[in-house]
């Protein structure tokens, strides 16, 4: 009897383990399609200035490798990343962590460091 309870206990914790994977499993699928659209909008918006750039200023593809390569080393690695550093407040002067909309401090109002976040 003992056995049967220990048993059916078991049963009710994995069932709800696996129940809540499979919740967690869609979320990470919504996460990935959100993610794919904005990558897909960046490269839109990354050809349409390159395009820009070229008929305006006759910018050449080696000159733009190397602009991206001079951006990817200023962290330190030739890496393929680009790491945002921290900025400061334009109110308070506190210190804010890359990509925050409002200054945790004073509640300012933070402007995008690049003009392609939101």
């Amino acid at each position: 009897m003992f056995d049967d309870i220990f048993h059916q206990a078991r049963y009710n914790d994995i069932s709800q383990r696996q129940s809540d994977l499979k919740g967690d499993t869609t979320s990470l699928g919504y996460e990935i399609k959100q993610l794919r659209r904005l990558v897909t909008k960046m490269a839109l918006a990354n050809q349409a200035l390159y395009e820009l750039l070229q008929t305006e200023t006759g910018i050449s593809d080696e000159a733009l490798r190397r602009k991206i390569r001079e951006i990817d080393k200023r962290d330190g690695a030739e890496d393929g990343k680009i790491v945002a550093s921290p900025l400061h407040c334009p109110k308070c002067r506190n210190m804010v962590t890359a990509g925050a909309l409002k200054c945790p401090n004073c509640q300012a109002t933070i402007a995008p460091k690049y003009p392609f976040e939101p």
